[in-house]
């Protein structure tokens, strides 16, 4: 640890902690956040040029740049979130110089918050350590000034007790900003921000060992040849059952049972087939992972296949149960959620088919999955959810279509000015009640004030709310959302 470059990194985070202060303390979220992002990847590249040396260093480089400039659109936690994983990752590439397994990637980043966040205090004991000598001449040289600086502070009091000038003098002085910089939750503040900042700028932890071979699970004592095929023949039958009924009432349109309504229908089965699907997922996979092939016969293979695809099919079904629970009950967060993780779950039985299929390993099984997910998650920082969501409900409503249920204005309020253009659409093309009309009137200017007193701080600007400010001055744009359905 050399003393130029520790010195370095000391004032780097001391001016990244005041940096933040101005940014964040106490001030709204804009555009701001993707600038302090930007900053510190900009001061870890500089700092150490060997970070981008391999391409996959460079390809995750690439993609937090990106997820920085949809935070300037619009500040989000998951893209925040992902802009620290890259920012870890890059950080453990480059010490491991390979990209490995996903296992082994998680295994890293808990090792970087374990110890990377604690790197702070291992540095502060040994500056302590080689500074201690001059330490102690610091402190008899301290005590020195005690006497005059004290004596100082009472002359001052004195005079300015005694000389009205003097006294006007310090009257003018603005003695707020000393008081809030003496905060407590202020100094919270740099503390932690401290921590972080130095936990990127010193990246001391140790990376975790090559996983070792597992051995599987021995399920000789539950389970056999004619068992396991048993069991498929019996799991594939019940799902069988299931996906029939599906098909006459849920795909086809039969008439249901007397007292039960495609919603109720809809509702019912989305999460229970989901969580079947998993359970599904966990059992082929300890059956048919390359440390069982005594279980793999040709016949048990050919009925997994067989149950993967009904898997898959089932999973397809719990989705349109749950688009016909949402054209009744509006569109919402969890609900789009549960569509996305049943539609990764059905992606990652077609991974599974496929590793069986090419008897592949249940380390490219997981990488896979673990790709698959990274780009959703990714994909999902650039689409903006709440627009999306105010657009569908104020479309699908009771009082545009006379089906269903109402808007519900409260929760529309609560996704904020994004609902804008779809409450203006809504106020314009409502015809089943006025009432709502006027409501949304009301809402429409309460989001369009917050809307334009949000920006008056140059902090909480963001390029999504200049287009909204752009559209509200631009009268012929501000009626139609479109007929696509959707609004980005």
């Amino acid at each position: 640890m050399s003393k130029s470059s520790i010195a370095t990194k000391i004032t780097l985070c001391i001016l990244l902690v005041i940096i933040a202060d101005g940014l964040f303390y106490k001030q709204p979220i804009g555009w701001t956040a993707g600038l302090y992002a930007g900053l510190l990847l900009l001061v870890l590249v500089l700092l150490n040029r060997q970070l981008l040396q391999i391409n996959a260093s460079k390809l995750i480089a690439f993609c937090t740049a990106t997820l920085i400039i949809a935070l300037i659109e619009s500040p989000q936690r998951l893209t925040i979130g992902l802009i620290m994983v890259g920012i870890m990752t890059l950080l453990i590439l480059q010490k491991r110089k390979n990209v490995g397994c996903a296992l082994l990637w998680l295994k890293d980043i808990a090792g970087f918050l374990t110890q990377g966040f604690g790197q702070w205090y291992k540095d502060f004991c040994k500056i302590k350590r080689i500074s201690k000598k001059g330490r102690t001449v610091n402190k008899i040289q301290f005590s020195y000034a005690i006497i005059p600086v004290s004596l100082t502070l009472v002359f001052g009091f004195l005079f300015a007790e005694a000389n009205p000038i003097i006294a006007q003098a310090l009257d003018g002085i603005n003695w707020e900003l000393p008081i809030r910089l003496l905060s407590l939750w202020r100094w919270l503040f740099w503390f932690m921000t401290g921590v972080v900042v130095w936990a990127l700028l010193r990246p001391r932890f140790s990376l975790s060992t090559t996983l070792t071979p597992s051995t599987g699970i021995n399920l000789d004592r539950w389970l056999n040849q004619q068992t396991l095929v048993l069991s498929l023949v019996l799991f594939n039958s019940l799902f069988a059952l299931q996906n029939v009924l599906d098909i006459v009432f849920l795909w086809s349109g039969e008439t249901l049972p007397d007292g039960l309504n495609y919603a109720e229908y809809a509702h019912a089965g989305a999460y229970p087939l989901f969580v079947t699907s998993v359970v599904t997922a966990v059992y082929v996979l300890l059956t048919f992972n390359e440390h069982q092939p005594h279980y793999q016969t040709a016949t048990a293979k050919k009925l997994v296949f067989l149950w993967l695809g009904q898997n898959i099919f089932l999973l397809l079904s719990a989705i349109n149960r749950l688009l016909h629970y949402i054209e009744v009950y509006s569109l919402t967060y969890l609900r789009i959620i549960a569509l996305i993780c049943m539609a990764l779950t059905a992606v990652g039985m077609a991974l599974i088919f496929a590793r069986i299929y090419s008897n592949r390993s249940n380390g490219w099984l997981i990488n896979s999955n673990a790709l698959v997910i990274a780009a959703t998650l990714y994909a999902s920082c650039f689409i903006n959810m709440d627009s999306m969501i105010a657009d569908y409900n104020v479309r699908h409503a009771l009082e545009m279509t006379g089906e269903g249920t109402g808007v519900d204005l409260p929760y529309l309020r609560g996704l904020g000015s994004e609902s804008l253009p779809a409450l203006r659409w809504f106020q314009t093309n409502a015809k089943y009640s006025p009432s709502q009309t006027i409501q949304a009137g009301v809402l429409i200017t309460e989001l369009e004030n917050e809307l334009s007193s949000s920006t008056e701080n140059w902090r909480a600007w963001t390029w999504r709310k200049q287009r909204q400010l752009t559209i509200k001055s631009t009268p012929t744009q501000a009626v139609p959302i479109g007929n696509s359905g959707w609004q980005y």
